[in-house]
């Protein structure tokens, strides 16, 4: 347990907080827009002041030398599940706790979309990293999601995603943040809850500040940091809420 608590202090600063940068969309979506340099794209990343990287190995393998340090790795250890696929929503392993801690990473995330009609092999999945985390003292990042993509920010799915996650044995947990409830759906749960960033949104700075007075202990954004039109800037502003102390 040691070993994870050392990982978790490289992953939230003292005020138990983080900014989290998700760049492991291309995984499932190929190349787009933002992140089709992943040398460029981190330099640009790790200037705005971000905490923490969600990537996959191949992205991590590319760009370990700009991040080293200075943030910590959250490995993407799930997906196989690309945009041209017919599984539609099963995320299998795509890479062993073994190898993430073999290329330095603090963090393992694995996806459940919560209400697939393969929700179980995806649990089953998640215990098997449990007991793996536990085994090499990385810390297990859980994005649980409602499968409902037309009620992806219903408080009672939002709800039952959390409880699943800490449950399930997650040491943190990446969700939506809903308007209704959220303060107690995450001060109920008693392991910390980062925001999860969604569809690139103009208002995303306010959905952070909401998220975060109602107790979030952080966020996890992609697109509307990767997307946008200087993302250190943005990553800058995101660090402002979230700590209140911009970096640039």
């Amino acid at each position: 347990m040691i070993g994870k608590a050392i990982r978790m202090q490289r992953i939230f600063r003292d005020d138990h907080k983080t900014v989290i940068s998700a760049l492991d969309f291309g995984a499932f979506a190929g190349t787009v827009s933002g992140i089709e340099k992943p040398r460029a794209i981190v330099q640009q990343i790790i200037k705005g002041g971000a905490d923490a990287l969600i990537m996959t190995p191949g992205f991590a393998r590319a760009t370990y030398d700009l991040f080293a340090g200075k943030a910590g790795l959250i490995m993407r250890v799930t997906g196989g599940c690309s945009k041209a696929s017919k599984s539609d929503g099963l995320h299998t392993l795509t890479a062993s706790v073994g190898e993430a801690n073999m290329l330095g990473a603090d963090a393992v995330c694995n996806m459940i979309f919560v209400g697939h009609e393969r929700e179980p092999r995806m649990f089953e999945i998640m215990q098997q990293l449990r007991e793996e985390c536990l085994r090499y003292g990385l810390v297990l990042v859980a994005e649980l999601l409602p499968a409902d993509f037309d009620n992806s920010y219903d408080p009672d799915l939002i709800d039952l995603c959390v409880r699943l996650g800490y449950e399930h044995g997650a040491d943190v947990i990446k969700t939506y943040y809903t308007p209704k409830n959220y303060h107690e759906i995450v001060t109920n749960c008693p392991v910390p809850v980062v925001m999860a960033g969604g569809p690139k949104d103009c208002g995303i700075y306010d959905y952070i500040g909401k998220a975060m007075h109602e107790g979030a202990s952080g966020v996890a954004i992609g697109r509307n940091i990767f997307q946008s039109d200087d993302p250190a800037r943005t990553v800058a502003d995101i660090v402002n809420i979230v700590h209140g102390e911009g970096r640039s």
